[in-house]
């Protein structure tokens, strides 16, 4: 069950706006004053486990509170301005039998002040959709060392599997593979619930505000994975929608936090609405936005307010948020993207997984050519081939051959030859095959994979040695690795990231070159 659209009828500085949501992720952004978090009220607000007959009744999330979100956690409503039958918006939720229209009504006949609740019925409990949510607002920043009344105390126990969980993608978003936590601690005060960690150097009273703010974010993933284990087919899904997911975190954990969101959406069927100013996570959000492949995951909703009212610039590319939120123009005309020639789809795609993000600049050609006549094409000046026209990336196999390297020497602003030194799906055979049984990166991949099934239709010595088994037995099981085949390609990196990090050093010496000309 998730969230499909919204249509703003009216809502303070909202008037007949509407947007498509994300089925995973939808990120929401604007400048200050745009009513961010007005929407994430609307969005969250007619959620509930407030129904008696609702097998998840009663409920808790381990992030504290229940499992419902009130306009009072996000902001003030105005007397003046905030009155009856000035509000109306309707949900469109994929699963439910109707449309759900939330209009503002008098708390009772004797009492003004608003509450908002389904238009057209009064009946007891039907004021909610009956689905899970949390909001994360902005008191979860709330520095523990402040707490006065913070402790280590908490009533609920994680299991191991979920200290686990934890401890994994704690190091994962913050990138600190090397802090091992000896421990972790569930805290409480009258201000957070939250999850702190013990380390051979420090103890949970020394986490800082990015560690205490990612240990409330797992701690809400836990709470819905508890939910899909506990009620399996009766758990429909839930919402996770979070203020400023970036605040306290640098840019790089900002990055890591929405991949580790995007798996965690589809692995506990959870919608995930967020606002930011980071302009890293808008960029990627955006880059998710463009694929094809994905573009339904992701949603990225500009607000902009223009006199009184906010208005949905839906489909805005990332240079006019970058622009407007730094109330800029940019005056430059588009960087021309470099075209980029590979040897085969193996090596574009070993490529882009190793370069990640750095490819931006560039644009694959749908055009692959032998190692040799790559050569040849750049050293003969073939219009359209090498620098400053191209770039062209050779396998690791190249290497091995003298002959070659010779003739690269003289060319090398147009070249970079990859990691290894045999071609990327051989160097990834080799790799599986070396790897141990017992190695957990088989179950990350599938929970059915196994050394096993990677090679019962082709040996390594048949893929080491023929290289069109090899590309047989690389698009048979690329499937199974995940986009760019990253499940196996990144454990690959590191493992070998010394040789990894000098060949990344290298493109970009290279990709210099095609600025400059």
């Amino acid at each position: 069950m998730i969230i499909n659209r919204i249509d703003i009828k009216k809502f303070r500085g909202f008037q007949d706006v509407s947007f498509q949501l994300g089925t995973a992720l939808t990120v929401v952004a604007g400048q200050n004053g745009t009513q961010k978090t007005t929407l994430l009220g609307m969005l969250s607000q007619p959620f509930s486990l407030s129904d008696k007959t609702n097998p998840m009744y009663g409920e808790k999330p381990l992030s504290g509170g229940n499992y419902r979100s009130s306009f009072a956690e996000k902001f003030k409503l105005s007397e003046v301005f905030d009155t009856v039958r000035n509000h109306e918006w309707t949900l469109n939720v994929n699963g439910a039998d109707a449309d759900f229209t939330v209009e503002s009504i008098a708390r009772s006949s004797t009492d003004e002040n608003i509450r908002f609740w389904r238009k057209g019925t009064r009946a007891k409990g039907s004021g909610y959709i009956q689905m899970p949510v949390i909001y994360l607002s902005l008191s979860r920043l709330f520095p523990i060392g402040e707490d006065n009344g913070i402790n280590s105390n908490g009533e609920i126990t994680l299991t191991n599997a979920e200290l686990d969980f934890f401890k994994e993608w704690h190091n994962k978003i913050l990138l600190t593979p090397a802090s091992e936590l000896t421990s972790v601690e569930y805290l409480s005060s009258k201000q957070k619930n939250t999850l702190g960690v013990n380390t051979a150097s420090y103890d949970w009273k020394m986490n800082s505000a990015g560690q205490d703010n990612i240990g409330k974010i797992l701690l809400s993933i836990i709470s819905f994975q508890r939910l899909k284990n506990k009620y399996g087919n009766k758990y429909k899904g839930g919402i996770l929608a979070i203020d400023e997911l970036d605040t306290t975190l640098y840019p790089a954990s900002q990055i890591k936090l929405i991949e580790a969101l995007r798996k965690f959406s589809s692995q506990f069927n959870i919608q995930i609405i967020f606002t930011t100013h980071s302009l890293g996570i808008l960029e990627k959000c955006c880059e998710w936005q463009d694929d094809k492949k994905i573009s339904m995951q992701v949603k990225v909703v500009y607000l902009h307010k223009i006199d009184n009212d906010v208005k949905i610039l839906d489909g805005i590319t990332f240079d006019r948020i970058r622009n407007n939120l730094n109330i800029a123009i940019s005056g430059k005309p588009a960087i021309s993207k470099v075209p980029v020639f590979t040897e085969d789809k193996e090596c574009e795609i070993f490529f882009r997984a190793i370069i990640k993000r750095k490819s931006s600049q560039l644009k694959f050609q749908d055009c692959t050519l032998g190692c040799d006549s790559l050569i040849e094409l750049v050293r003969k000046n073939i219009p359209g081939f090498g620098h400053p026209q191209s770039l062209v990336v050779l396998d690791g196999d190249v290497k091995m051959e003298k002959s070659k390297v010779q003739r690269l020497i003289s060319l090398k602003k147009s070249f970079v030859v990859l990691p290894g030194i045999i071609s990327p799906e051989r160097l990834l055979a080799e790799y599986l095959f070396n790897l141990s049984e017992k190695s957990l990166l088989w179950s990350e991949i599938d929970e059915d994979y196994s050394k096993q099934f990677a090679f019962k239709d082709y040996n390594i010595k048949e893929i080491l040695k023929d290289r069109v088994k090899a590309k047989a037995w690389f698009n048979q099981q690329k499937k199974y690795w995940g986009p760019l085949c990253s499940k196996v390609i990144n454990p690959w990196i590191k493992e070998n990231q010394e040789e990894v990090d000098a060949f990344v050093t290298e493109y970009e010496k290279v990709l210099k070159n095609f600025s400059k000309a």
